[in-house]
């Protein structure tokens, strides 16, 4: 393998999205980098882990605006919530709203976002989930999808240019990382990874195949979550770093 980028060396990752017992913390530091949700854990402990040589990583929505976070409400206009045939897209199960990736309003919302509970505690990258969106909400509107992408491009080079160390990793969404978003991230997560999907589907072998090309190439760094034997030991031979999930949550 012929990885040498700046994540080469994550071995193991965790992911955690509930406020930390001191005991928790302690936990997160036996990991080579920890995904978790900014606004939860203290500068002191971010700093503790990353005295213990841990990567951390902010959780950052790209497509939803949580319900919960009045904070970021106060920074969103009407004209940044997304709609298809004309209504806005709510999702019941996370209380949350797509959002027009499209708008530089949204885009400033999200920077603002990054900076205050990102750069503002010192983490060192972040995580963007929900890029999934892209591909399933506005697949049959590609004009949409296209600049959907073309405003999620704008949003990493403006990061790369103010923050040229800052880390980024990737949830899937692997059309939109193949066709915009690829020179930009450090790694992608296959949330998800599944054994018996990869002796099914043709969708995720081809997307194996993909991404064993690009780790070995030294392109990107495969991360993985699992929630059984079968597929942790199918993402260690393909030498993708995962996370076993057990329950329904990150906490």
């Amino acid at each position: 393998m012929f990885w040498y980028g700046p994540l080469y060396d994550v071995k193991s990752f965790s992911i955690f999205y509930g406020n930390p017992t001191e005991q928790k913390v302690q936990e997160l530091k036996e990991f080579d980098a920890v995904i978790l949700e900014p606004t939860a854990f203290s500068k002191e402990d971010i700093t503790s882990l990353q005295e213990s040589d841990v990567k951390v990583f902010g959780y950052v929505s790209l497509m939803q605006l949580e319900n919960w976070n009045e904070e970021l409400k106060k920074h969103i206009a009407d004209s940044d919530y997304a709609e298809l045939n004309g209504k806005r897209i709510y999702i019941e199960e996370w209380d949350t709203y797509v959002m027009d990736l499209r708008e530089s309003h949204y885009r400033d919302a999200l920077r603002w976002k990054i900076d205050n509970y990102v750069i503002a505690n010192g983490l060192d990258g972040v995580f963007f989930d929900t890029v999934d969106d892209l591909d399933s909400y506005f697949h049959e509107d590609q004009e949409t999808q296209q600049n959907m992408r073309s405003g999620y491009v704008s949003l990493l080079e403006e990061l790369k240019s103010a923050y040229p160390e800052l880390l980024i990793i990737q949830n899937r969404g692997f059309d939109t990382l193949k066709a915009a978003s690829k020179p930009y991230i450090d790694s992608v997560l296959w949330e998800g990874f599944k054994a018996s999907d990869l002796q099914e589907s043709e969708w995720a072998k081809t997307w194996l195949k993909y991404f064993k090309k690009e780790q070995l190439l030294g392109k990107i760094r495969v991360l993985t979550v699992v929630t059984d034997e079968e597929s942790l030991k199918l993402s260690k031979k393909q030498r993708f770093p995962a996370f076993m999930r057990t329950g329904g949550t990150y906490q």
